[in-house]
């Protein structure tokens, strides 16, 4: 045995013996769930603390008041590159998966490989998204630990060799418990992790996600010493409410940032093509990245009078200016009253150029906090446009800067249910609950009409993946062959004579067989219709053999395989039963899954749920 099997295999007894004595209490193998969902929330929530401590050190070493930039401008390409420099490092030779925004390797784990994602992930994907963010690159802290929390929750599923089809659960409760910490948003972070991965609402799924982001927030409340609003409205000057007759201005902000969000969206990726084309190292590419991110800086200091000692309002992930946008008390409390139309609007374009340039070109970070500062200056000039036009004179700038936040959000991710609660978790105060609801549904429609896919699935689509299929069929996740798998097979040599095979089948009322050689080897499946074709053809019987008439191209399954990739699988090939193996050896064989086995499950799964 290898050092690397001895861990995982100690985890595995512990984990048996565990879900032994639960059952001897009167619980269900899926209580096992619930403890992991406790261990994920913890691991996370220490991950979380770590990664902001992490950013916070480098931000204060490049951008604090006695930090290396001091209003020096060079210093604005050249530390953004030195960071883009040291992630390229990284993720180029430690951990790939790192680079990016990172939720789509999460999505596409979980489609294409049975949730597993390797331990070093949480590792790569904290320090370079510090040193990304940190170093003044445009993202959001919501990407990595995202993938930090459900690197954390694969990485748990695979110690303990928990079964495949829950290994999503764990994933999910992972990512939940991440955006519970960085956002202070527990509820927004169960439905995040139900929207965007599982896509599936039971208790199963429910009760895990929902205790992995309540102890994530509770362990970084108890190390931080508060969990605060991270967005705290705390002026008692400013009404945040709406009334009835500005509906349509409401309408009118949801397509603004539908469309918005679809230009971000599609921004981004042609820059990303961009990048995969240029003929450079990969690791010099973050660099080039991070030379445009630098020069989009020197415009926002010198040509629009940002000309504090911190860094630019578009660098990092904009916090400061999304507060002085809707009226927040983080720092600069005072909202940005001074400023134009036409200078929110240009560093609304500022922001997302700024974004393509740091993930683009491989930086390591999230699309959430650019997206809500997209949302936020839009939706911030569009109420100050609204009182300039004189018909809304008393409106306030800053409820249609909070609406827009949420639009922005619901359109890039496709994910309006927690693009709103975590909206409202962020700030605390519900005014502004029924415009936000109302603006964020019609921007995701209007996103849905202009562009099809999300900000996370246009990735996976581009590599052949349909998510929204993998939702559908969320309910298989939840199952495995051995659910549905049929004992009773029989197998045949490849040289065995046709006319053996057909008095086999009629002895034991049998329709396929499997195919091997002498070696044992797996050769393909010789089924039913095949053999009745045969007999329309007496004459040419006696001259056949099984291996001539086996199917070479239908595959095996695993015994732990997932049902939604065994329906993927019969989709593709005109058989009724594929062959079952063991988890360990693929030509020792168990049983058969037929076709209306796994369909007769799937109904029973979808009455009962």
């Amino acid at each position: 045995m290898s050092k690397m099997e001895r861990p995982l295999k100690r985890g595995a007894r512990f984990y048996k013996s565990i879900v032994r004595f639960l059952k001897q209490l009167g619980f269900r193998q899926d209580a096992t769930l619930t403890i992991l969902a406790v261990l994920i929330g913890a691991l996370t929530g220490l991950g979380s603390v770590i990664f902001t401590k992490l950013l916070g050190l480098a931000h204060e070493l490049c951008y604090s008041p006695e930090g290396l930039y001091g209003g020096r401008g060079l210093l604005l390409i050249l530390l953004p590159s030195a960071g883009a420099l040291l992630v390229g490092l990284i993720t180029y030779y430690f951990a790939r998966e790192a680079k990016g925004h990172g939720v789509p390797e999460v999505m596409d784990a979980i489609a294409r490989k049975d949730s597993v994602i390797r331990p070093r992930v949480a590792i790569a994907k904290t320090v370079a998204s510090a040193l990304t963010i940190g170093s003044g690159g445009s993202a959001g802290t919501e990407g990595p630990i995202i993938q930090i929390g459900a690197a954390l929750g694969s990485t748990a599923g695979q110690y303990f060799q928990v079964a495949k089809h829950n290994m999503p659960v764990l994933v999910g409760c992972g990512a939940a418990a991440g955006i519970s910490a960085i956002f202070h948003a527990p509820i927004a972070g169960v439905l995040f992790a139900l929207e965007i991965f599982l896509r599936d609402l039971n208790f199963k799924t429910f009760s895990p996600v929902l205790i992995a982001s309540v102890i994530s927030s509770v362990v970084v409340s108890a190390i931080l010493g508060s969990n605060e609003a991270l967005f705290p409205l705390v002026h008692p000057d400013m009404e945040y409410g709406s009334q009835w007759f500005e509906l349509g201005n409401y309408v009118v902000l949801g397509l603004l940032c539908a469309v918005a969000a679809v230009f971000f969206v599609r921004l981004l990726y042609a820059t990303e093509d961009f990048f995969d084309r240029l003929k450079i190292h990969h690791v010099a590419k973050p660099v080039i990245g991070a030379v445009g991110l630098g020069l989009l800086g020197l415009v926002t200091v010198y040509f629009l009078g940002d000309t504090r000692i911190g860094e630019p309002g578009i660098f990092g992930n904009s916090y400061p200016l999304i507060g002085r946008c809707i009226g927040a008390n983080i720092g600069e409390g005072a909202a940005v009253l001074d400023l134009t139309i036409g200078i929110l609007l240009v560093l609304a374009v500022l922001k997302t150029v700024a974004t393509c340039c740091t993930l683009g070109s491989g930086g390591s970070g999230g699309i959430f906090a650019p997206s809500l500062f997209l949302g936020a200056v839009v939706g911030y000039a569009f109420g100050l446009a609204l009182q300039k036009v004189g018909l809304f004179a008393h409106i306030n700038p800053q409820t249609y800067s909070l609406v827009g936040m949420a639009s922005v959000v619901s359109a890039t991710t496709h994910a309006p249910i927690a693009g709103i609660v975590i909206l409202f978790e962020m700030t605390h105060n519900y005014q502004i609950i029924l415009p936000v609801m109302f603006s964020a549904t019609i921007s995701l429609a209007i996103a849905q009409l202009l562009f099809r896919d999300s900000i996370y699935t246009l990735k996976l689509r581009r590599r052949g993946i349909s998510f929204e299929t993998l939702a559908d069929t969320a309910v298989l996740r939840r199952l495995d062959v051995g659910m549905v798998m049929q004992p009773n097979f029989e197998i045949v040599y490849e040289d065995t004579p046709l006319q053996d095979v057909i008095n086999r089948a009629v002895h034991l009322e049998m329709t396929d067989f499997i195919v091997m050689d002498h070696k044992g080897h797996y050769k393909g499946l010789l089924v039913g219709q095949d053999l009745r074709a045969a007999l329309l053809q007496p004459e040419s019987v006696p001259f056949l053999l099984a291996g001539e008439l086996a199917r070479t191209d239908v595959a095996t399954v695993s015994s732990d395989e997932t049902l939604d990739k065994v329906l993927d699988k019969f989709s593709r090939m005109e058989v009724n039963s594929m062959v079952v193996h063991t988890e360990k050896n693929k030509n020792q064989f168990i049983g058969f899954v037929t076709r209306a086995a796994l369909m007769r499950r799937y109904q029973q799964e979808l009455q009962n749920k």
